[in-house]
């Protein structure tokens, strides 16, 4: 099981943001990335027209694996069950009927899958998870064989988020049909560097997570921001820009429980119609 990063320093791209105007919150905050570069105004800009790059080290990453990942998924998360490749927002309700977290899903193998979280809802995820899949009644395990993990270490998570992302990205690849289409998650060299590249979904503008490994992520840091196009940009633009895009995260964001009606998850597609999930029955009688 991975560790998480215990302060802003030990990020693999701290020394990369302090050259850069980099001015940073709280070191003990979940995520590590700075919150503005000082250019308030242009990191917006770049966000609406042009491609920002986030830093999202400390964002919470889970794998989740085992022969019966398909039935834990689709039990522990509302939303629909992503195909190989494909990958979607859902929410994550407790017996209560609270929402956990919002979690984007990414189904990456037929015995595997990816939890990302970026909010400190993400905490909450790796207990609730690991509960679930030692659930055990009469003797009967329903999950047995299916772990949770934390690896929040092993990948280094950077977003790259604008109209012109597309573009950044193909740069690196044969062609621009290489690169995942909106919800989908792949493998992808940019230029010698393997690389997990989901398109997110449901965003106006295109966003891709890029996850890297530690060892490479400041190559491919400063390879990005070689582009003319590409600025730095810190969590107060981007939240802000994706809390416009994405109806939920305003309210995930906030602390303390998170409760939310059934219709405005289904609204959202966060949940689906036929239900089937753990907190279902505490949703109906909100």
């Amino acid at each position: 099981m991975g560790a998480r990063w215990n302060s802003i320093e030990q990020s693999p791209l701290y020394d990369e943001h302090l050259p850069l105007g980099a001015v940073f919150g709280d070191p003990e905050a979940l995520c590590a990335a700075p919150l503005h570069y000082g250019s308030q105004a242009e990191e917006p800009v770049a966000l609406e027209q042009g491609c920002a790059l986030c830093d999202l080290s400390g964002m919470t990453c889970l794998l989740v694996r085992g022969e019966g990942v398909g039935p834990f998924v689709q039990a522990s998360c509302a939303c629909a069950l992503p195909q190989v490749g494909e990958c979607a927002f859902g929410a994550v309700v407790t017996g209560d009927g609270s929402v956990a977290s919002i979690p984007l899903v990414a189904r990456t193998g037929d015995t595997e899958c990816l939890v990302f979280d970026p909010t400190e809802r993400g905490l909450m995820l790796e207990p609730w998870l690991g509960f679930l899949a030692q659930i055990e009644q009469d003797g009967f395990r329903p999950f047995e064989g299916v772990t949770v993990g934390d690896e929040t270490d092993s990948l280094v998570p950077l977003l790259l988020w604008g109209p012109k992302a597309p573009a950044i990205l193909a740069d690196y690849v044969p062609s621009a049909e290489a690169l995942p289409v909106a919800g989908h998650i792949d493998n992808v060299r940019l230029d010698s560097i393997e690389c997990l590249v989901a398109a997110l979904p449901r965003t106006d503008e295109p966003s891709y997570l890029v996850l890297v490994p530690p060892a490479a992520a400041r190559v491919l840091w400063r390879s990005f921001l070689s582009f003319s196009s590409v600025v730095p940009v810190g969590t107060d633009a981007l939240v802000a820009q994706a809390t416009r895009e994405l109806p939920w995260l305003s309210r995930a964001i906030e602390a303390g429980k998170l409760e939310l009606a059934l219709e405005d998850l289904l609204a959202w597609e966060l949940a689906r119609k036929e239900g089937g999930y753990v907190g279902e029955r505490a949703l109906h009688s909100h």
